[in-house]
């Protein structure tokens, strides 16, 4: 078969800057050797830019420090890192990244270059904030609900009692042998007690409602 033909050719060095990701080759001290077209147009920097710079040089204050502290120690030792998150940045560009990368050693075991390969990642930070977004609003959401029910059992526990008692007392006198007048005063406070009641059932039922 021919390999050569339209068909069954690959052009890697297509392949490598129309990658779907960032890939960068730097040197152990952080120099840029090399990186594709992806990379540079998120950044949108040029080839010439990016290696006249060293890898850290992409990274905020933050990331610099957990670079040297945990991703380069851990290349250097056990030369491989994968999906470490990073920020990464140019003069005109920021995007959230995972960062992967693998170390080439010489014979003598020394590191010396470092692959690196940036998956943007911009999407799915959006994806996860609206996903926290709407976990927050269900908790506020349920905390007023609960905070509902609460003052529910309170009307219901507290303030319906008062009025119910006193209807429950007043029928009682209206049981026994009393006056015209004192019947007639029993009766303008049932009333009474029995709008308070009323005031508190709508009270509880807008609470349940709301």
């Amino acid at each position: 078969m021919n390999k050569n033909s339209s068909e069954g050719s690959v052009d890697f060095t297509s392949l490598y800057h129309r990658a779907p990701c960032g890939l960068l080759t730097y040197a152990i001290n952080g120099s840029v050797i090399q990186a594709n077209k992806t990379l540079l147009e998120w950044l949108n920097i040029t080839h010439e830019e990016i290696v006249n710079k060293t890898f850290t040089d992409l990274l905020d204050r933050g990331g610099q420090l957990y670079y040297q502290l945990f991703v380069y120690p851990m290349l250097v030792l056990q030369k491989e890192v994968k999906e470490i998150h990073l920020d990464i940045r140019s003069a005109s560009a920021t995007f959230p990244c995972f960062f992967s990368a693998s170390a080439d050693s010489d014979d003598d075991g020394q590191t010396t270059l470092i692959h690196a390969i940036v998956f943007k990642v911009a999407h799915r930070k959006k994806y996860e904030d609206e996903l926290l977004r709407k976990k927050t609003a269900a908790e506020e959401e349920n905390q007023q609900k609960a905070q509902t029910l609460q003052e529910v059992a309170f009307y219901q526990s507290h303030l319906v009692r008062a009025p119910l008692a006193n209807i429950l007392g007043l029928a009682d006198l209206l049981t026994m042998d009393n006056s015209e007048d004192d019947i007639q005063d029993i009766i303008v406070l049932l009333k009474e007690s029995a709008a308070q009641l009323d005031t508190v059932i709508k009270k509880i039922v807008g609470k349940a409602n709301s």
